[in-house]
């Protein structure tokens, strides 16, 4: 099923409908501002379950976790530092995944050798449904093993439909997926160039 909401200004109904989709181990597909993504909450296990069996994807394999906002980010990383502070100001909100040491507020079953993906996506859709939640959603693209990219909710709806709780449809996400960006050194590490520039 799709949800339509607006781009702009996301209705609070909608946004409500989603939020009990999602506590209730709901699993969603959303547009972020690089790709669409496949969505849940990140303590609910039992969904994060359903999202390695619809991507077809090893458990083991890291997921990276949609802010709202830095305050929300900073509970899910150990101490920054003022370097590292300043990057993320630079780089969030953005097209941008950022690899830092996992805090204990990042359940077991996402972490990877103790380093956390995170992102806070320039998508007002994003925000205010992770805003509305009080906690983080997993954002992982909608792509699946060697297939091409899906970037409309229609052709999400007709590949994927049947094992998503909602499609949302609020806005043309850009196509390209993120950049990674390795911030648990020293340097920053580009691990993968994708929409946002890097160096900025």
């Amino acid at each position: 099923m799709i949800l339509t909401l607006h781009p702009e200004t996301p209705q609070a109904r909608h946004l409500e409908r989603l939020a009990e989709i999602l506590r209730k181990d709901g699993v969603i597909a959303y547009p972020t501002d690089t790709l669409f993504g496949l969505g849940c909450l990140v303590s609910r296990k039992k969904a994060v379950d359903r999202i390695h069996l619809i991507k077809g994807r090893d458990p083991k394999k890291p997921m990276s976790i949609m802010c709202s906002d830095m305050e929300m980010l900073c509970h899910y990383t150990r101490h920054l530092d003022t370097p590292t502070f300043r990057i993320l100001k630079q780089l969030l909100p953005g097209p941008y995944t950022v690899l830092l040491p996992a805090s204990r507020e990042v359940p077991r079953h996402l972490q990877n050798k103790q380093v956390v993906g995170l992102r806070i996506p320039d998508q007002r859709f994003c925000h205010a449904l992770v805003a509305l939640l009080g906690e983080p959603i997993i954002t992982t693209s909608v792509a699946l093993p060697d297939q091409p990219i899906l970037n409309t909710a229609w052709e999400i709806e007709e590949e994927l439909g049947h094992a998503l709780d909602m499609v949302v449809d609020c806005g043309q996400p850009l196509g390209v997926p993120s950049t990674i960006l390795d911030l648990t050194s020293e340097e920053p590490v580009l691990l993968r160039e994708g929409a946002g520039p890097w160096p900025i």
